[in-house]
Protein backbone atom coordinates (compact mmCIF):
# COMPACT_ATOMS: atom_id res chain seq x y z
CA UNK A 1 0.00 0.00 0.00
CA UNK A 2 1.66 3.59 -1.11
CA UNK A 3 2.61 5.31 2.26
CA UNK A 4 0.90 8.50 1.44
CA UNK A 5 -2.33 6.45 1.66
CA UNK A 6 -1.87 4.69 4.88
CA UNK A 7 -3.90 6.94 7.12
CA UNK A 8 -7.22 6.85 5.12
CA UNK A 9 -7.00 3.30 5.34
CA UNK A 10 -6.52 3.84 9.26
CA UNK A 11 -10.20 6.19 9.21
CA UNK A 12 -11.81 3.21 7.06
CA UNK A 13 -12.15 1.74 10.48
CA UNK A 14 -9.58 -1.54 10.23
CA UNK A 15 -8.18 -1.59 13.60
CA UNK A 16 -10.43 0.39 16.19
CA UNK A 17 -12.25 3.45 16.97
CA UNK A 18 -8.85 4.93 18.16
CA UNK A 19 -7.10 4.34 14.91
CA UNK A 20 -10.37 5.69 13.27
CA UNK A 21 -8.67 9.34 14.14
CA UNK A 22 -5.84 10.44 12.18
CA UNK A 23 -2.06 9.66 12.09
CA UNK A 24 0.20 12.52 13.96
CA UNK A 25 3.50 13.68 13.65
CA UNK A 26 7.29 13.91 13.92
CA UNK A 27 9.05 15.02 17.34
CA UNK A 28 11.18 17.46 18.20
CA UNK A 29 14.07 17.68 20.12
CA UNK A 30 14.41 14.09 21.30
CA UNK A 31 11.40 14.14 23.37
CA UNK A 32 8.06 13.54 22.56
CA UNK A 33 5.87 14.25 19.83
CA UNK A 34 5.12 17.52 17.63
CA UNK A 35 2.56 19.63 18.61
CA UNK A 36 -0.45 19.02 16.37
CA UNK A 37 -0.54 22.62 14.63
CA UNK A 38 3.22 21.10 13.34
CA UNK A 39 2.11 17.75 11.97
CA UNK A 40 -0.32 18.65 9.54
CA UNK A 41 -3.22 19.77 11.37
CA UNK A 42 -4.51 15.80 11.44
CA UNK A 43 -6.93 15.15 14.86
CA UNK A 44 -5.37 12.97 17.20
CA UNK A 45 -5.66 9.86 18.45
CA UNK A 46 -2.35 7.88 17.25
CA UNK A 47 0.78 9.62 17.58
CA UNK A 48 4.33 8.62 17.34
CA UNK A 49 6.80 9.46 20.20
CA UNK A 50 10.47 9.72 20.32
CA UNK A 51 13.44 9.24 22.97
CA UNK A 52 16.76 9.44 23.36
CA UNK A 53 19.86 8.12 25.63
CA UNK A 54 22.56 10.43 25.88
CA UNK A 55 26.30 10.54 26.12
CA UNK A 56 27.53 11.99 29.77
CA UNK A 57 29.64 14.81 29.33
CA UNK A 58 30.19 14.97 33.02
CA UNK A 59 33.02 12.82 34.39
CA UNK A 60 34.83 13.37 37.70
CA UNK A 61 38.12 14.29 37.27
CA UNK A 62 39.59 11.96 39.90
CA UNK A 63 37.32 9.22 38.03
CA UNK A 64 39.36 5.76 38.30
CA UNK A 65 40.45 4.01 35.62
CA UNK A 66 39.05 0.66 36.16
CA UNK A 67 35.63 0.84 37.62
CA UNK A 68 33.07 -0.83 39.56
CA UNK A 69 30.07 -2.35 37.79
CA UNK A 70 26.34 -1.41 38.44
CA UNK A 71 24.63 -4.87 39.84
CA UNK A 72 23.79 -6.56 37.08
CA UNK A 73 20.56 -8.94 36.83
CA UNK A 74 21.05 -13.11 35.61
CA UNK A 75 18.28 -13.99 33.22
CA UNK A 76 15.35 -15.75 35.54
CA UNK A 77 14.94 -19.70 34.73
CA UNK A 78 11.64 -20.31 32.38
CA UNK A 79 9.72 -16.63 31.88
CA UNK A 80 5.94 -14.84 31.93
CA UNK A 81 3.61 -15.11 29.13
CA UNK A 82 5.67 -11.64 27.45
CA UNK A 83 7.03 -12.08 23.89
CA UNK A 84 8.77 -9.79 22.64
CA UNK A 85 9.32 -10.70 19.13
CA UNK A 86 12.73 -8.93 18.20
CA UNK A 87 13.16 -8.06 14.08
CA UNK A 88 16.82 -7.54 12.93
CA UNK A 89 17.37 -4.60 10.39
CA UNK A 90 19.64 -5.02 7.59
CA UNK A 91 21.98 -2.22 9.36
CA UNK A 92 22.19 -5.64 12.04
CA UNK A 93 22.32 -8.25 9.95
CA UNK A 94 25.08 -6.79 7.35
CA UNK A 95 27.46 -5.76 9.98
CA UNK A 96 30.46 -7.63 10.27
CA UNK A 97 29.43 -8.01 14.34
CA UNK A 98 25.99 -9.56 13.34
CA UNK A 99 25.89 -12.29 16.18
CA UNK A 100 27.42 -10.07 18.81
CA UNK A 101 24.60 -7.97 18.46
CA UNK A 102 21.98 -9.84 17.86
CA UNK A 103 23.23 -12.02 20.63
CA UNK A 104 23.11 -8.92 23.32
CA UNK A 105 20.01 -8.25 22.00
CA UNK A 106 18.06 -11.13 22.84
CA UNK A 107 20.08 -11.15 26.06
CA UNK A 108 17.85 -7.95 26.64
CA UNK A 109 14.76 -9.41 25.61
CA UNK A 110 15.28 -12.52 27.81
CA UNK A 111 15.11 -10.22 30.51
CA UNK A 112 11.71 -8.44 29.98
CA UNK A 113 10.64 -12.10 28.97
CA UNK A 114 11.42 -13.77 32.46
CA UNK A 115 9.91 -10.31 34.70
CA UNK A 116 6.61 -10.25 32.88
CA UNK A 117 3.41 -12.03 32.61
CA UNK A 118 1.24 -10.55 30.19
CA UNK A 119 0.03 -12.90 27.34
CA UNK A 120 1.03 -10.18 24.47
CA UNK A 121 3.06 -9.85 21.81
CA UNK A 122 5.33 -6.68 21.40
CA UNK A 123 7.42 -6.19 18.11
CA UNK A 124 10.02 -4.05 18.32
CA UNK A 125 12.63 -3.07 15.28
CA UNK A 126 16.02 -3.30 16.26
CA UNK A 127 18.79 -1.07 14.11
CA UNK A 128 22.71 -0.67 14.32
CA UNK A 129 23.09 2.61 12.31
CA UNK A 130 24.36 6.52 12.28
CA UNK A 131 21.23 7.55 11.17
CA UNK A 132 17.31 7.92 12.06
CA UNK A 133 15.02 4.96 10.25
CA UNK A 134 14.13 7.62 7.74
CA UNK A 135 17.62 8.60 6.93
CA UNK A 136 18.32 11.59 9.39
CA UNK A 137 21.58 11.50 10.62
CA UNK A 138 21.63 10.97 14.57
CA UNK A 139 22.94 14.16 16.74
CA UNK A 140 26.48 13.51 18.24
CA UNK A 141 25.41 12.92 21.86
CA UNK A 142 22.98 10.25 20.56
CA UNK A 143 23.91 6.76 21.69
CA UNK A 144 20.16 5.04 21.04
CA UNK A 145 17.25 6.00 20.30
CA UNK A 146 13.47 4.86 20.27
CA UNK A 147 10.74 5.85 18.47
CA UNK A 148 7.35 4.19 19.61
CA UNK A 149 3.42 4.11 19.17
CA UNK A 150 1.36 5.80 21.68
CA UNK A 151 -2.65 6.20 21.62
CA UNK A 152 -4.87 9.22 23.29
CA UNK A 153 -7.36 7.64 25.94
CA UNK A 154 -9.36 9.26 27.91
CA UNK A 155 -8.25 9.02 31.49
CA UNK A 156 -11.15 7.60 32.82
CA UNK A 157 -10.36 4.44 29.99
CA UNK A 158 -6.82 4.60 30.82
CA UNK A 159 -6.99 4.32 34.85
CA UNK A 160 -10.29 1.82 34.67
CA UNK A 161 -7.84 -0.51 32.52
CA UNK A 162 -5.21 0.03 34.78
CA UNK A 163 -6.90 -0.39 38.36
CA UNK A 164 -8.36 -3.64 36.94
CA UNK A 165 -5.21 -5.44 36.18
CA UNK A 166 -3.56 -5.00 39.29
CA UNK A 167 -1.59 -7.78 40.17
CA UNK A 168 1.06 -7.36 42.59
CA UNK A 169 1.92 -5.55 45.99
CA UNK A 170 2.98 -2.50 43.72
CA UNK A 171 0.10 -2.19 41.69
CA UNK A 172 -2.13 -1.84 45.07
CA UNK A 173 0.26 0.38 46.70
CA UNK A 174 0.30 2.76 43.47
CA UNK A 175 -3.41 3.02 42.45
CA UNK A 176 -3.93 4.10 46.26
CA UNK A 177 -2.29 7.28 45.46
CA UNK A 178 -3.92 7.76 42.25
CA UNK A 179 -5.60 10.98 42.39
CA UNK A 180 -9.69 10.78 42.47
CA UNK A 181 -10.46 13.69 40.25
CA UNK A 182 -8.12 13.34 36.25
CA UNK A 183 -4.75 14.79 36.31
CA UNK A 184 -5.48 15.62 32.30
CA UNK A 185 -8.35 14.80 30.59
CA UNK A 186 -6.14 12.24 27.89
CA UNK A 187 -3.57 9.81 28.91
CA UNK A 188 -1.12 7.92 26.19
CA UNK A 189 -0.03 5.06 26.65
CA UNK A 190 2.10 3.44 24.21
CA UNK A 191 0.72 1.11 21.92
CA UNK A 192 2.41 -2.25 23.87
CA UNK A 193 1.52 -0.83 27.30
CA UNK A 194 -2.75 -0.23 25.95
CA UNK A 195 -2.48 -4.06 25.23
CA UNK A 196 -0.88 -5.01 28.70
CA UNK A 197 -3.74 -3.74 30.42
CA UNK A 198 -6.17 -4.86 28.04
CA UNK A 199 -6.90 -2.21 25.39
CA UNK A 200 -7.06 -2.10 22.15
CA UNK A 201 -4.01 -0.62 20.82
CA UNK A 202 -2.11 -2.87 18.21
CA UNK A 203 0.86 -1.69 16.38
CA UNK A 204 0.94 0.56 13.31
CA UNK A 205 4.52 1.61 12.92
CA UNK A 206 7.05 0.59 9.40
CA UNK A 207 9.98 0.60 9.44
CA UNK A 208 11.18 3.90 8.36
CA UNK A 209 8.93 5.45 11.59
CA UNK A 210 6.36 6.10 9.94
CA UNK A 211 2.51 5.29 11.21
CA UNK A 212 -0.53 3.32 9.15
CA UNK A 213 -2.72 0.57 8.79
CA UNK A 214 -1.00 -2.49 8.48
CA UNK A 215 2.38 -1.17 10.05
CA UNK A 216 4.02 -4.08 12.19
CA UNK A 217 5.78 -2.66 14.75
CA UNK A 218 5.45 -1.10 18.51
CA UNK A 219 8.65 0.58 18.40
CA UNK A 220 12.19 1.02 16.62
CA UNK A 221 15.35 1.01 18.66
CA UNK A 222 18.16 2.46 16.98
CA UNK A 223 21.87 2.10 18.35
CA UNK A 224 24.11 4.93 17.22
CA UNK A 225 26.88 3.14 15.51
CA UNK A 226 29.12 5.98 15.10
CA UNK A 227 29.50 5.27 19.30
CA UNK A 228 32.34 2.98 20.61
CA UNK A 229 29.79 -0.09 21.98
CA UNK A 230 30.81 -3.47 23.89
CA UNK A 231 28.45 -6.44 22.65
CA UNK A 232 29.18 -8.31 25.94
CA UNK A 233 29.73 -7.74 29.28
CA UNK A 234 31.31 -6.61 31.11
CA UNK A 235 32.53 -3.47 29.11
CA UNK A 236 35.57 -2.40 28.40
CA UNK A 237 37.35 1.51 29.05
CA UNK A 238 36.03 4.10 27.34
CA UNK A 239 32.84 1.69 25.62
CA UNK A 240 29.46 1.84 26.50
CA UNK A 241 27.67 -1.30 27.40
CA UNK A 242 25.05 -1.69 24.65
CA UNK A 243 22.76 -4.13 26.90
CA UNK A 244 22.41 -1.23 29.16
CA UNK A 245 21.58 0.89 26.17
CA UNK A 246 19.14 -1.32 24.62
CA UNK A 247 16.70 -2.35 27.64
CA UNK A 248 16.83 1.80 28.01
CA UNK A 249 15.36 2.16 24.50
CA UNK A 250 12.96 -1.05 25.09
CA UNK A 251 11.37 0.67 28.37
CA UNK A 252 10.04 3.57 26.35
CA UNK A 253 9.00 0.97 23.76
CA UNK A 254 7.01 -0.89 26.22
CA UNK A 255 5.47 2.48 27.96
CA UNK A 256 8.07 5.06 29.69
CA UNK A 257 8.62 8.67 28.96
CA UNK A 258 7.46 11.79 30.35
CA UNK A 259 5.35 14.70 28.88
CA UNK A 260 6.77 17.04 30.57
CA UNK A 261 7.06 20.23 28.17
CA UNK A 262 6.03 18.71 25.17
CA UNK A 263 2.03 18.73 25.54
CA UNK A 264 -0.83 18.51 28.58
CA UNK A 265 -1.21 15.24 27.57
CA UNK A 266 -0.01 12.45 30.73
CA UNK A 267 2.25 9.97 30.20
CA UNK A 268 1.17 7.11 32.64
CA UNK A 269 4.69 7.54 34.17
CA UNK A 270 3.81 11.15 35.20
CA UNK A 271 1.18 9.79 37.23
CA UNK A 272 4.16 9.00 40.27
CA UNK A 273 5.92 12.42 39.84
CA UNK A 274 6.46 14.21 42.95
CA UNK A 275 8.36 16.77 44.43
CA UNK A 276 7.70 15.66 48.39
CA UNK A 277 5.07 13.55 50.51
CA UNK A 278 1.42 14.01 49.43
CA UNK A 279 3.30 16.62 46.44
CA UNK A 280 2.84 16.05 43.01
CA UNK A 281 5.33 17.54 40.49
CA UNK A 282 4.22 17.68 36.82
CA UNK A 283 6.97 20.48 35.78
CA UNK A 284 10.70 20.79 34.70
CA UNK A 285 11.01 23.13 37.52
CA UNK A 286 12.24 21.98 41.66
CA UNK A 287 13.23 18.43 42.16
CA UNK A 288 10.63 15.60 40.91
CA UNK A 289 11.02 11.76 41.89
CA UNK A 290 9.29 8.59 41.67
CA UNK A 291 6.94 7.07 44.25
CA UNK A 292 4.33 4.83 43.96
CA UNK A 293 3.46 5.13 47.36
CA UNK A 294 1.91 9.01 47.10
CA UNK A 295 5.39 10.58 47.53
CA UNK A 296 6.49 8.73 50.79
CA UNK A 297 9.10 6.87 49.28
CA UNK A 298 11.81 8.75 46.80
CA UNK A 299 12.52 5.61 44.75
CA UNK A 300 14.83 7.59 42.08
CA UNK A 301 15.01 10.97 40.98
CA UNK A 302 13.42 12.04 37.50
CA UNK A 303 15.64 14.35 35.23
CA UNK A 304 15.44 17.63 35.10
CA UNK A 305 18.18 19.12 32.68
CA UNK A 306 16.10 20.13 29.73
CA UNK A 307 19.41 18.51 27.61
CA UNK A 308 17.89 15.39 28.50
CA UNK A 309 14.52 13.21 28.93
CA UNK A 310 12.28 14.31 31.53
CA UNK A 311 11.17 10.38 31.95
CA UNK A 312 14.61 9.38 33.07
CA UNK A 313 16.43 8.93 35.80
CA UNK A 314 18.87 11.60 37.44
CA UNK A 315 21.92 10.87 36.27
CA UNK A 316 25.34 11.49 38.54
CA UNK A 317 28.48 12.41 37.59
CA UNK A 318 30.63 9.74 35.89
CA UNK A 319 31.21 6.93 37.34
CA UNK A 320 27.60 6.61 38.66
CA UNK A 321 27.85 5.03 42.19
CA UNK A 322 24.46 3.71 41.19
CA UNK A 323 23.98 2.67 37.37
CA UNK A 324 20.32 2.33 36.60
CA UNK A 325 19.20 1.22 32.97
CA UNK A 326 17.14 4.23 32.97
CA UNK A 327 19.32 7.18 33.17
CA UNK A 328 19.07 10.19 31.64
CA UNK A 329 23.22 10.57 30.62
CA UNK A 330 25.09 6.95 30.41
CA UNK A 331 28.52 6.51 31.15
CA UNK A 332 30.99 4.58 29.08
CA UNK A 333 32.12 1.26 31.28
CA UNK A 334 29.42 0.65 33.12
CA UNK A 335 26.29 -1.67 33.08
CA UNK A 336 23.32 -2.47 34.74
CA UNK A 337 19.84 -4.35 33.86
CA UNK A 338 16.17 -4.21 34.68
CA UNK A 339 15.38 -6.14 37.21
CA UNK A 340 12.43 -6.60 39.82
CA UNK A 341 13.39 -4.34 42.23
CA UNK A 342 15.16 -1.56 39.59
CA UNK A 343 13.19 1.32 39.63
CA UNK A 344 12.39 0.44 36.05
CA UNK A 345 10.94 -2.64 37.25
CA UNK A 346 9.17 -0.90 39.32
CA UNK A 347 7.95 1.49 36.97
CA UNK A 348 7.14 -0.88 34.44
CA UNK A 349 4.49 -2.89 36.97
CA UNK A 350 3.05 0.11 38.48
CA UNK A 351 2.12 1.12 34.56
CA UNK A 352 0.08 -2.02 33.62
CA UNK A 353 2.81 -4.82 33.23
CA UNK A 354 2.62 -7.94 34.94
CA UNK A 355 6.01 -8.33 36.98
CA UNK A 356 6.72 -11.86 38.34
CA UNK A 357 7.05 -11.62 41.89
CA UNK A 358 9.02 -13.73 44.33
CA UNK A 359 9.47 -14.16 47.59
CA UNK A 360 13.22 -12.59 47.63
CA UNK A 361 11.78 -9.36 45.75
CA UNK A 362 11.86 -6.06 47.89
CA UNK A 363 12.02 -2.17 46.74
CA UNK A 364 15.26 -0.69 46.92
CA UNK A 365 15.68 3.19 46.36
CA UNK A 366 18.62 5.32 45.57
CA UNK A 367 18.09 7.24 48.26
CA UNK A 368 20.24 5.99 51.42
CA UNK A 369 17.14 7.63 53.97
CA UNK A 370 14.50 5.35 52.21
CA UNK A 371 16.43 1.82 50.92
CA UNK A 372 14.89 -1.26 52.54
CA UNK A 373 17.21 -4.24 53.55
CA UNK A 374 18.44 -5.84 51.12
CA UNK A 375 17.08 -9.71 50.52
CA UNK A 376 18.59 -12.54 51.32
CA UNK A 377 20.47 -14.96 49.07
CA UNK A 378 19.37 -18.18 48.52
CA UNK A 379 21.94 -21.27 48.47
CA UNK A 380 23.56 -21.70 46.90
CA UNK A 381 24.12 -18.50 46.62
CA UNK A 382 26.22 -15.80 48.53
CA UNK A 383 26.19 -12.67 49.58
CA UNK A 384 28.94 -11.39 46.64
CA UNK A 385 31.58 -8.99 49.15
CA UNK A 386 32.06 -8.19 52.80
CA UNK A 387 29.70 -5.08 53.98
CA UNK A 388 30.85 -1.96 53.06
CA UNK A 389 32.45 -3.33 49.79
CA UNK A 390 31.54 -2.32 45.85
CA UNK A 391 28.75 -4.44 44.76
CA UNK A 392 27.74 -5.96 48.71
CA UNK A 393 24.26 -7.49 48.52
CA UNK A 394 24.38 -9.16 45.18
CA UNK A 395 23.83 -12.40 45.26
CA UNK A 396 26.97 -14.54 43.28
CA UNK A 397 28.38 -17.71 43.39
CA UNK A 398 31.14 -19.04 45.79
CA UNK A 399 34.54 -18.68 44.19
CA UNK A 400 36.88 -19.54 47.56
CA UNK A 401 39.12 -17.44 49.42
CA UNK A 402 35.98 -14.86 49.78
CA UNK A 403 35.61 -14.57 46.68
CA UNK A 404 32.40 -15.14 44.64
CA UNK A 405 30.69 -13.87 41.03
CA UNK A 406 28.17 -11.41 40.72
CA UNK A 407 25.78 -11.93 37.83
CA UNK A 408 27.84 -9.54 35.79
CA UNK A 409 30.57 -12.04 35.57
CA UNK A 410 28.93 -15.43 36.57
CA UNK A 411 31.33 -17.83 36.23
CA UNK A 412 33.69 -19.41 38.93
CA UNK A 413 37.25 -19.79 38.04
CA UNK A 414 37.68 -21.81 41.42
CA UNK A 415 41.32 -22.95 40.71
CA UNK A 416 41.94 -19.15 40.28
CA UNK A 417 39.52 -17.61 42.19
CA UNK A 418 38.46 -15.35 39.98
CA UNK A 419 35.29 -14.59 38.07
CA UNK A 420 34.72 -14.83 34.68
CA UNK A 421 32.43 -13.87 31.55
CA UNK A 422 31.74 -17.12 28.58
CA UNK A 423 31.58 -15.39 25.60
CA UNK A 424 28.35 -15.85 23.74
CA UNK A 425 27.35 -18.54 22.75
CA UNK A 426 29.36 -19.91 25.39
CA UNK A 427 28.55 -20.24 28.27
CA UNK A 428 29.59 -21.64 32.24
CA UNK A 429 29.51 -26.06 31.62
CA UNK A 430 27.68 -26.71 34.76
CA UNK A 431 25.48 -25.57 38.29
CA UNK A 432 28.00 -24.40 40.80
CA UNK A 433 29.93 -27.10 42.46
CA UNK A 434 29.92 -29.93 40.05
CA UNK A 435 32.93 -30.89 37.89
CA UNK A 436 34.09 -28.78 35.72
CA UNK A 437 32.30 -25.89 36.99
CA UNK A 438 34.28 -22.36 35.74
CA UNK A 439 34.76 -24.02 32.28
CA UNK A 440 33.20 -21.85 29.54
CA UNK A 441 31.74 -24.41 26.79
CA UNK A 442 28.30 -24.28 24.12
CA UNK A 443 24.56 -24.41 25.68
CA UNK A 444 23.39 -27.92 25.30
CA UNK A 445 20.35 -27.10 26.16
CA UNK A 446 18.26 -28.01 29.58
CA UNK A 447 21.02 -27.23 31.66
CA UNK A 448 23.63 -28.93 30.07
CA UNK A 449 26.61 -27.62 28.05
CA UNK A 450 29.70 -28.93 25.99
CA UNK A 451 33.45 -27.91 27.62
CA UNK A 452 36.05 -27.49 24.55
CA UNK A 453 37.22 -31.34 24.92
CA UNK A 454 33.62 -32.12 23.67
CA UNK A 455 32.40 -29.66 21.45
CA UNK A 456 29.23 -31.09 19.56
CA UNK A 457 25.78 -30.48 21.61
CA UNK A 458 23.49 -32.83 20.38
CA UNK A 459 20.15 -31.07 21.05
CA UNK A 460 18.04 -33.86 20.81
CA UNK A 461 19.82 -36.31 23.09
CA UNK A 462 20.68 -33.47 25.49
CA UNK A 463 24.70 -34.90 25.36
CA UNK A 464 28.26 -33.90 24.45
CA UNK A 465 30.21 -35.70 21.58
CA UNK A 466 33.28 -35.45 19.64
CA UNK A 467 32.56 -34.68 15.70
CA UNK A 468 34.57 -35.46 13.27
CA UNK A 469 35.80 -32.34 11.37
CA UNK A 470 34.47 -33.96 7.86
CA UNK A 471 31.19 -34.13 10.01
CA UNK A 472 28.64 -37.05 9.76
CA UNK A 473 28.28 -39.10 6.39
CA UNK A 474 24.98 -38.01 4.32
CA UNK A 475 23.01 -38.83 1.87
CA UNK A 476 23.37 -37.87 -2.08
CA UNK A 477 22.46 -34.61 -2.81
CA UNK A 478 22.83 -33.60 0.84
CA UNK A 479 25.58 -31.76 2.99
CA UNK A 480 26.43 -31.51 6.65
CA UNK A 481 24.58 -28.38 8.67
CA UNK A 482 23.68 -27.34 12.56
CA UNK A 483 21.62 -24.96 14.16
CA UNK A 484 24.69 -22.68 14.77
CA UNK A 485 22.16 -19.70 13.98
CA UNK A 486 20.73 -20.18 17.57
CA UNK A 487 24.29 -20.97 18.72
CA UNK A 488 24.56 -24.37 18.95
CA UNK A 489 27.18 -27.19 16.71
CA UNK A 490 25.43 -30.24 16.86
CA UNK A 491 25.57 -31.25 13.29
CA UNK A 492 22.74 -32.91 10.94
CA UNK A 493 22.20 -33.81 7.15
CA UNK A 494 20.21 -30.75 5.03
CA UNK A 495 19.31 -30.11 1.46
CA UNK A 496 21.43 -27.42 -0.37
CA UNK A 497 18.93 -24.55 -1.15
CA UNK A 498 19.74 -22.97 -3.79
CA UNK A 499 17.33 -20.04 -3.70
CA UNK A 500 15.52 -18.45 -0.53
CA UNK A 501 12.06 -20.05 -0.67
CA UNK A 502 13.77 -23.49 -0.76
CA UNK A 503 15.69 -22.70 2.98
CA UNK A 504 12.09 -24.31 4.83
CA UNK A 505 11.98 -27.16 3.40
CA UNK A 506 16.10 -27.50 3.14
CA UNK A 507 16.19 -27.01 6.65
CA UNK A 508 13.59 -29.34 8.01
CA UNK A 509 15.80 -31.74 9.40
CA UNK A 510 18.13 -29.35 12.02
CA UNK A 511 14.66 -27.38 12.33
CA UNK A 512 12.96 -30.54 13.91
CA UNK A 513 15.50 -31.60 15.73
CA UNK A 514 16.38 -27.79 17.38
CA UNK A 515 12.20 -27.92 18.06
CA UNK A 516 12.59 -31.89 19.49
CA UNK A 517 14.82 -29.94 21.95
CA UNK A 518 12.15 -27.53 23.18
CA UNK A 519 9.95 -29.74 24.57
CA UNK A 520 11.43 -30.28 27.90
CA UNK A 521 11.48 -26.23 28.46
CA UNK A 522 9.24 -24.39 30.04
CA UNK A 523 8.12 -22.41 26.94
CA UNK A 524 8.24 -24.52 24.04
CA UNK A 525 6.20 -22.88 21.79
CA UNK A 526 8.43 -19.45 22.22
CA UNK A 527 11.40 -21.81 21.20
CA UNK A 528 10.17 -23.54 18.43
CA UNK A 529 9.38 -20.39 17.35
CA UNK A 530 12.99 -19.09 17.86
CA UNK A 531 13.90 -22.87 16.18
CA UNK A 532 12.14 -21.62 12.90
CA UNK A 533 12.88 -17.97 12.86
CA UNK A 534 16.53 -18.23 13.40
CA UNK A 535 17.57 -21.53 10.80
CA UNK A 536 15.25 -19.99 8.25
CA UNK A 537 16.48 -16.45 8.42
CA UNK A 538 19.86 -17.32 8.53
CA UNK A 539 19.66 -19.68 5.31
CA UNK A 540 18.22 -16.99 3.71
CA UNK A 541 20.63 -13.98 4.23
CA UNK A 542 23.50 -16.47 3.88
CA UNK A 543 24.87 -16.97 0.21
CA UNK A 544 25.50 -19.42 -0.76
CA UNK A 545 22.11 -20.31 1.04
CA UNK A 546 23.25 -22.81 3.78
CA UNK A 547 21.58 -24.66 6.72
CA UNK A 548 23.50 -23.05 9.50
Amino acid sequence: MDRQNRPNALASGIYSPALALAIAMACVGGVGATPPEQGGGAPLGVERTEHVSYESTDVRVDAAPELDQGATAGVADGGGALVINATFDSSITSDPNAAAIEAMINNAVSIYESLFNDPITVSILFRYSPTEPDGTPLLSGFLARSQSVIYRESWNTYISALTADATTANDATANASLPESALSTIIDPSSANGRAIGLNTPPVMFADGSLGAGGPYDGIVTLNSSKAFKFTRPPTSGMYDAQRLTEHEIDEVLGLGSSINVRSDLRPQDMFSWSAAGVRNLMSSGSRYFSIDSGNTNLVGFNQDPSGDFGDWLSGSCPQGTPYVQDAFSCANQASDVTRTSPEGINLDVIGYDLIMTSMTTITSRTPTTTTTTPPCQPPQVECCPAGQPGCGVCGTDCGNHMCCPPADPVCDNANSRCLVCEPPQVECCPAGQPGCGVCGTDCGNGACCPPAYPVCDNADRRCAVQAPSGPECSPGQVPCNDAALGFTDVACCSQPTKKKQCAGACSAIIAECKAGCTTLSHPRKCKKRCQTAIVGHCKRSQPHACS
